[in-house]
């Protein structure tokens, strides 16, 4: 049915009036007249009906009533122009999962920007859950993955953020190591890596590329916090692997050794995920360039 007849119907219904009716919806009486010939042979019905007090809606135009008042409703909300977003005066909230490192490196960026220019926006980030992230993208639960994938999945967008690489620490007192990592050096030395959430990317291209040596790294020390990592490494013989710029601070800090892998290991790529159904959110694009502005800054250090 055309929407025009539905307007006309909620129109004729409300005013029980054909000629008040017709200067509400700008067209003549006899047009009019008209459209409720066409509504009353549509649903073979009165519609309405003639009485001493006036014309008043039958039981079949009072139960239309509120169905044609629904879906004129959605019909509106699915035409209209998107809402307007206002970064600096919305109270909207995002929902971001980020790994620890990559959280460490761009939040602070992002969020003094932030407090800056839009103090009501609140950005929550959570923990990856990488079996659920596409499940919750696609419900809308959450807003934005930033993740290094090795496997990216195709059906969600991406932009790239920034780029790393895996470097090794090592104490500066460390009874073998100097200025210069050999394969057996790095294997013969117990490691310390952080337990993440699931299996860090890291971790798996690190083993990845052990592996096709031939060899394995012999059951690493697991701690919950990647901040606890360079104090241990300076008090003891471990080694660690990490990315350069989360790296770099540490080794003044701990008085470490800063050491290239001596192994073929791909460059830390990070990126942002989101599914379509955010695409053309106008808040959400400002979302995406808030991150993409802070990877920027970060590769410009």
């Amino acid at each position: 049915m055309d929407f025009r007849l539905l307007r006309a119907l909620l129109v004729l219904v409300t005013e029980r009036n054909v000629t008040r009716a017709a200067n509400l919806l700008g067209v003549g009486q006899p047009a009019l007249s008209q459209t409720l010939g066409k509504l009353r042979e549509h649903f073979n019905d009165p519609l309405l009906v003639r009485t001493r007090g006036g014309m008043v809606p039958t039981e079949r135009a009072r139960e239309l009533e509120q169905s044609a008042r629904q879906i004129l409703a959605e019909y509106d909300r699915m035409v209209s122009p998107a809402d307007r977003f206002d970064p600096a005066t919305s109270r909207r909230r995002f929902v971001v999962t980020i790994p620890e490192y990559a959280e460490h490196m761009l939040m602070p960026l992002l969020l003094e920007r932030l407090r800056r220019e839009s103090p009501d926006i609140r950005i929550e980030v959570r923990p990856p859950q990488p079996a659920r992230a596409i499940e919750q993208l696609e419900a809308g639960d959450l807003d934005l993955r930033i993740a290094w994938l090795l496997a990216p999945t195709p059906t969600l967008r991406s932009m790239p953020l920034f780029q790393d690489q895996v470097v090794c620490l090592a104490s500066r007192s460390h009874p073998t190591i100097r200025d210069r990592l050999t394969v057996e050096d790095f294997l013969g030395c117990p490691h310390v890596r952080p337990l993440g959430t699931g299996r860090p990317t890291t971790a798996v291209v690190l083993d990845e590329a052990v592996a096709r040596e031939g060899r394995k790294i012999e059951r690493p020390f697991l701690v919950q916090n990647f901040l606890t990592i360079p104090a241990i490494v300076s008090r003891t013989d471990m080694l660690a692997t990490l990315p350069r710029m989360l790296a770099r601070p540490f080794a003044d800090q701990y008085a470490l050794r800063l050491l290239e892998v001596p192994l073929r290991l791909p460059r830390i790529r990070y990126a942002a995920y989101w599914h379509e159904r955010s695409h053309k959110d106008p808040g959400h694009r400002w979302l995406r360039g808030m991150f993409q502005h802070a990877g920027r800054e970060l590769a410009g250090k």
